[in-house]
């Protein structure tokens, strides 16, 4: 029988973690694509450039946005690029991402034996956008403002992977911006029709 040293069991368990993280970290990655709009027409204003504002804070409590492999603040920063055209005048747009939240909280799950076999719901996912369009004139000046906001809402269940459950954040998450589109055209077509290139 032989008897391994303190030293030897030291370097198998450090190969097998190192072995055990080599393959934890070589699979692959997902990775989300940015959501657009660009298959949209354009909503012209008569104005000049656009300045965009990113005004939103990541801190918020139960947020997970640290933890995912995309944006959403920064997803709908892209808004005006794909939906805004602007031509004419001296006046300027300001676009703001004033809220861009995703939030999880735990829900109540069975215990015991019987919760074994029980495959719950066992999060909640809170996500909120919301974003201001103002035109200004030459001198910094108000004319026009514009707010909206979405949110939407979707539980995981427990049995779902890591990978799933970030797909359905996603899906949620492309879902949330393409109402925060639609809000938006709308709010600009009732208040800011004026100003628009017909």
């Amino acid at each position: 029988m032989t008897v391994m040293s303190i030293k030897g069991l030291r370097a198998v368990v450090a190969g097998a973690a190192l072995a055990l993280m080599a393959a934890c970290t070589s699979g692959p990655v997902a990775t989300y694509p940015d959501v657009t709009w660009r298959h949209l027409d354009p909503i012209v204003f008569a104005a000049g450039p656009i300045e965009k504002v990113a005004a939103w804070s990541d801190n918020e409590d139960g947020s997970i946005q640290s933890s995912l492999p995309f944006n959403l603040g920064r997803m709908a920063m892209n808004w005006p690029d794909d939906r805004i055209q602007t031509a004419g005048t001296n006046d300027m747009l300001r676009y703001s991402v004033t809220e861009a939240s995703i939030t999880s909280n735990a829900l109540k799950t069975t215990k015991g034996i019987k919760g074994v076999f029980t495959d719950d719901q066992s999060d909640k996912i809170d996500l909120k956008v919301a974003a201001k369009l103002e035109l200004l004139d030459p001198n910094g000046m108000q004319k026009g403002e514009v707010t909206a906001m979405a949110e939407r809402s979707r539980t995981l269940s427990e049995s779902m992977s890591v990978a799933e459950r970030e797909q359905a954040v996603y899906d949620a998450t492309t879902a949330l911006l393409m109402d925060l589109d639609r809000e938006m055209e709308r709010q600009i077509n009732n208040n800011l029709g004026r100003f628009l290139l017909r």
